[in-house]
């Protein structure tokens, strides 16, 4: 049964309450939309998780946080859903974009050549939501990682809708000395003493917010910040990881019967959910080198390194909660926050492309310029407590995002603090966005037509209509893994196996596999999965590996 399920115990009852204004018609909202880069679901404080996010908790107690909310499941695809409310497959960011060579032009040549949908930038007959904002009257601007169109400046950001940009193109980035920064269209050094991207991508948006106050102050503003931060290589400021050195001595084993328990009684999820296994030697383990082991079978300096790892990456995250605290203050500042619909999000779950005890040196984590690479298959099975699998998988630890909600003059009061359990996607968000700007998607752009979305704006659920979301079947692919949700079932498969079926809204971590007991389910989910693969141009994984920016993996 789909519900607003009360904040029972996340916070004391003075921070539920809030003496902000029913919504009102004060004008159209600011709109801020905040992105953190492989987070998974269980690392925020109001999620259950060990960092210390008073800055997001207290976004959670005066808005609404979503427990069963997908992204893409990867960067760029996340990204190109989220600047579009499309499909990744109808942006052209079907897997993923490619980087820059020498040869660049005739890369694109060839690239032209492929699918549409696998290209890899954002086509450009497709509007931005940024775009799309602006023609409604918003300045727009963005700060932090595009990753969705890097080899033509004409993909860049100021060229698909923004006024102001400071950030970089490309997937990854060094904290400390990033050498893809851009402001604007032209390519600059970071500047200032202990310079880390967190901290400047927070000072540049804030920047650009006190532009805006300057010379548009009469019109609303969309800011677009895309933290880079906890995404690999994993660099933390020193007191930040001196901050977290040491609480993880007690391993993933204990630390996510901890969580699980958390979570539980904050109602995120159902009583009855079961932790995922700690993946073993008879598992599925895809690129991640291999089984988590139990916490107490390593050695005691393997423990320390272990620690060590995940302070780093805590306190990454810690840093990005420090940042939006300064942003908010900003726009409380400035009288503007009551009026500022706020979105934070993560773009996938956790990552476990390494080995499970991680990729670093231990004597290189907590300094200032240095820290590791990434921290293991075992800390990613932690970040997405309850779920299984990771990053790239269609599964819930891939797909499942945290979603705060924050919007004072537009959530309805009795709402603060509520844990929405309705099921949604990255298109209702942008559909959301253009639904209180009061903007439309042009039905065609350059002379072709622009697709429909299947979003669906949360408007009238944030002002407390408690209804489903979707009442037709959501989709999502990547690299193969594959997934349809419509209302208690879920269809999830990885590539070049078969269907599982489940009903998450009983079994949330996924553990009862119902495909031979509801093949009728399975039958009519697994038709809507193909009518909608056609319809995006979503091409069979076999096939589509050929156009990855990657070298296809062996078979």
């Amino acid at each position: 049964m789909h519900m607003l399920i009360p904040l029972l115990s996340l916070l004391p009852a003075a921070m539920c309450a809030s003496d902000a204004a029913e919504p009102s018609s004060a004008g159209r909202p600011n709109i801020v939309i905040i992105l953190v880069d492989d987070m998974g679901w269980a690392n925020l404080g109001c999620y259950g998780g060990m960092a210390e996010t008073p800055h997001l908790d207290h976004l959670a107690s005066e808005g609404v946080r979503f427990s069963q909310f997908y992204n893409a499941a990867r960067c760029c695809p996340t990204r190109a859903s989220l600047m579009t409310g499309l499909d990744p497959h109808e942006a052209g960011v079907g897997h993923m974009t490619f980087k820059r060579t020498g040869k660049t032009p005739s890369v694109l040549a060839e690239r032209l050549k492929l699918p549409y949908a696998y290209r890899g930038w954002l086509g450009d007959a497709v509007p931005t939501l940024p775009e799309m904002l602006r023609t409604a009257g918003y300045g727009t601007y963005m700060a932090g990682k595009w990753h969705v169109g890097a080899s033509d400046p004409a993909t860049w950001p100021t060229q698909r809708g923004f006024d102001r940009f400071y950030g970089f193109l490309e997937g990854t980035s060094d904290y400390f000395k990033p050498t893809d920064l851009h402001r604007d269209n032209e390519l600059i050094e970071p500047a200032g003493e202990r310079y880390y991207t967190t901290d400047a991508f927070t000072d540049e948006a804030i920047g650009f917010l006190e532009e805006h106050e300057k010379k548009r102050d009469s019109e609303p503003f969309f800011l677009y910040l895309a933290y880079n931060a906890p995404h690999f290589p994993l660099q933390a400021m020193p007191e930040d990881f001196k901050k977290y050195r040491g609480r993880f001595r007690e391993g993933w084993d204990v630390l996510r019967e901890r969580v699980i328990a958390r979570q539980k009684q904050m109602g995120l999820i159902p009583a009855n959910t079961v932790l995922a296994p700690r993946p073993g030697p008879s598992d599925r383990l895809g690129s991640s080198g291999g089984p988590v082991p139990a916490w107490d079978s390593l050695t005691p300096q393997q423990q320390d390194a272990m620690d060590a790892i995940m302070a780093t990456y805590e306190g990454m995250i810690d840093r990005v909660d420090q940042n939006v605290g300064r942003l908010l203050a900003h726009l409380r500042d400035t009288a503007e926050l009551d009026n500022t619909l706020v979105f934070f999000l993560s773009d996938n779950g956790a990552e476990a492309e390494s080995p499970p005890l991680g990729n670093f040196k231990l004597e290189q984590l907590g300094q200032y310029g240095k820290g590791g690479n990434k921290y293991g298959r075992a800390w990613a099975t932690f970040s997405n407590t309850p779920f299984r699998e990771y990053k790239h998988f269609t599964h819930q630890g891939g797909i499942e995002t945290p979603l705060i909600i924050h919007w004072p003059a537009g959530i309805n009061a009795g709402l603060h603090g509520r844990i929405v359990s309705h099921y949604g996607f990255l298109p209702d968000l942008v559909e959301t966005c253009l639904d209180v700007a009061g903007a439309v998607r042009p039905v065609a752009m350059k002379g072709r037509p622009v697709p429909a979305s299947d979003g669906r704006s949360l408007r009238p659920l944030l002002e407390g209509k408690d209804a489903t979301i979707h009442t037709q079947p959501i989709c999502i692919e990547h690299e193969g893994n594959r997934m349809v949700r419509d209302g208690q079932w879920k269809l999830v498969g990885f590539f070049g196996e078969a269907w599982e079926l489940y009903n998450v809204e009983a079994d949330r971590s996924e553990a009862h596999d119902l495909a031979a007991q509801e093949p009728e389910v399975l039958q009519r989910l697994s038709k809507a999965y193909d009518e909608w693969a056609i319809r995006v141009g979503v091409i069979p994984w076999e096939t589509a590996e050929e156009y990855s920016v990657y070298k296809p993996r062996p078979r």
